[in-house]
């Protein structure tokens, strides 16, 4: 009987060294885990992302310099009111907070005005609807001009004072003008002598 008191006990030794065992591989464990994943997302580690809107890409790479941070040229685009070369727009924003090793995507100014093919109107279209088409292409009109013809018909378009040529592109937004007719055709109408002359030779025998 006390063999058999003593061998429970021991076993009830064993399970409580086992299960303590057990808990202290299990705690290590979580502290493992978590240590890990915080150092994994850096976690509290974060970079307030500077401004390099209106710098170069140069200046940019400059200024990131030691912060852990990287740019990249996402995208080009025209702005009017930046140099050629300019950083227009950055994501993230200056003052935004991210993490080490990040991309800043960056958009640069191409310094030229994008040009777009001119509609074909001349010769084919009513004013309203070369009016129309020019528009939606982007570009600016002026007044139109008159000159004697079928009314509000399209003869030609004119930019600078010049007749621009079917396929031609311009700058977007370019200032364009609309020739049309002013339902007055200047018709010219020779006159015709009815009067017939004969030789006199012909009354001669």
């Amino acid at each position: 009987m006390e063999k058999k008191d003593k061998k429970k006990g021991h076993n009830a030794v064993v399970i409580l060294l086992n299960l303590a065992a057990m808990l202290i591989i299990t705690v290590f464990l979580l502290v493992f885990v978590f240590r890990w994943i915080k150092n994994y997302t850096r976690h509290g580690q974060h970079i307030e992302v500077p401004t390099l809107t209106g710098m170069d890409q140069e200046s940019a790479a400059a200024a990131l310099a030691g912060t852990g941070l990287t740019l990249e040229v996402s995208d080009f685009r025209y702005e009017a009111s930046a140099k050629e070369g300019e950083i227009v727009e950055q994501h993230p924003k200056a003052g935004s907070y991210v993490k080490e090793g990040r991309i800043i995507y960056l958009t640069i100014n191409t310094g030229r005005i994008p040009t777009k093919p001119v509609p074909d109107v001349a010769d084919n279209s009513s004013l309203r609807a070369a009016e129309s088409k020019l528009r939606a292409a982007g570009f600016r009109l002026t007044e139109p001009e008159y000159i004697p013809g079928d009314l509000d018909w399209v003869y030609e378009l004119k930019y600078n004072d010049r007749t621009i040529h079917r396929g031609e592109e311009l700058p977007e937004g370019s200032l364009i003008t609309i020739v049309v007719g002013n339902g007055d055709p200047d018709m010219e109408i020779e006159e015709v002598d009815q009067s017939t002359t004969i030789d006199s030779e012909f009354f001669q025998d």
